[in-house]
C-alpha cells in the first residue's frame, strides 16, 4: 500500500465496526462520532493497538442538521478544508413478516439514515471539500445489496433486510446524481461495498473481518486523482487491496 499524504479525512459512524477499521487502516486522519465518549474510547482502542497517529473525535449525529453544521464548523475552524468525506454511518432493520404496523416507521428510519442523512452530510461539507488542494473526494459506503444486477440475477441470496437493500440502491443513485452537479466538478465521488463484515450491524454474523472491508476505502483514499472513474462502485476480495467493479 502506498503511503498516505497528510489529509483531513472525516469518517462518520467511526466509533466501531467498519468505520473504526477504516480509521485504523488510514491511521493518521480525524475520526467522527455522534458520541464524544465513544469517540474517546475508540481512540484508546486504537492506541492499544499501537497506533500513534493523530486521531481526533468530532461529535456528529447525521440525523441532526444542527449537529452536521456544528461538525462543519469544527472542521472549518481547525483545518479550513476537508480532503475526504467517508459516509459510513448506516442502519439496518428487519421488519416483521406478519405485523405490518411498524413497517412505515422502519422504512422511514432506514431511509433517513442511509440516504437523506448522507445527502445532507454531503451538502453541508461540499463547500469544504471544494477547498481541498488535493481535489475533494466523497466515499459513500454502500453495499452489493444495492446492486440491481446482482440481486435480480440470483447471485446473491434473498434478504430479510429489504429496507436496507432498497436504501443502498437509492444511495447509489444519489451519489451518481451528486457527481453530475456542475458545482462539484472538482470533487470525486465513489461508492464502495465493504462486504459482509462481522459488525454490530449484523450481530457479528458476517464472514469478513472489518479491516478487510476497510481495504476498499483505503484503496480509494490512496489513489491518484481520476485513477478510478467518477461515481464508480467498487469492492475488494479477500485481503487484496485491488479494487473490483460492482455492476449496477
Amino acid at each position: 500500500m502506498s503511503s498516505i499524504a497528510p489529509r483531513v479525512i472525516l469518517v462518520t459512524g467511526a466509533n466501531r465496526g467498519i468505520g473504526l477499521a477504516i480509521i485504523q487502516a488510514l491511521a493518521s486522519h480525524p475520526q467522527t462520532t455522534k458520541d464524544m465518549k465513544k469517540g474517546e474510547e475508540a481512540i484508546q482502542e486504537l492506541r492499544s493497538k499501537g497506533i500513534t497517529s493523530v486521531v481526533q473525535p468530532v461529535t456528529i449525529d447525521v440525523t441532526s442538521d444542527m449537529s452536521i453544521r456544528n461538525a462543519v464548523n469544527v472542521v472549518q475552524e481547525q483545518h479550513g478544508q476537508l480532503d475526504v468525506l467517508v459516509n459510513n454511518a448506516g442502519y439496518a432493520v428487519i421488519p416483521s413478516a406478519s405485523d405490518f404496523s411498524d413497517w412505515r416507521g422502519l422504512y422511514a428510519a432506514v431511509y433517513d439514515i442511509n440516504v437523506t442523512s448522507v445527502a445532507l452530510t454531503m451538502a453541508h461539507f461540499l463547500p469544504l471539500l471544494r477547498q481541498s488542494p488535493h481535489g475533494g473526494r466523497v466515499i459513500n459506503v454502500s453495499s452489493a445489496r444495492g446492486s440491481t444486477t446482482l440481486s435480480s440475477s440470483g447471485l446473491l441470496p434473498s434478504t430479510v433486510a429489504i429496507p436496507y437493500s432498497v436504501s443502498k440502491a437509492a444511495l447509489n443513485l444519489l451519489t451518481v446524481e451528486m457527481s453530475r452537479d456542475a458545482a462539484n466538478k472538482d470533487v470525486e465521488f465513489q461508492l464502495v461495498s465493504p462486504g459482509h463484515c462481522k459488525t454490530a450491524l449484523n450481530n457479528y454474523r458476517g464472514v469478513r473481518d472489518p479491516l478487510e472491508g476497510a481495504n476498499v476505502v483505503v484503496g480509494l483514499v490512496t489513489a491518484e486523482k481520476a485513477q478510478y472513474k467518477n461515481a464508480g462502485f467498487s469492492e475488494t476480495k479477500g485481503a487484496s487491496m485491488d479494487l473490483v467493479e460492482i455492476p449496477w
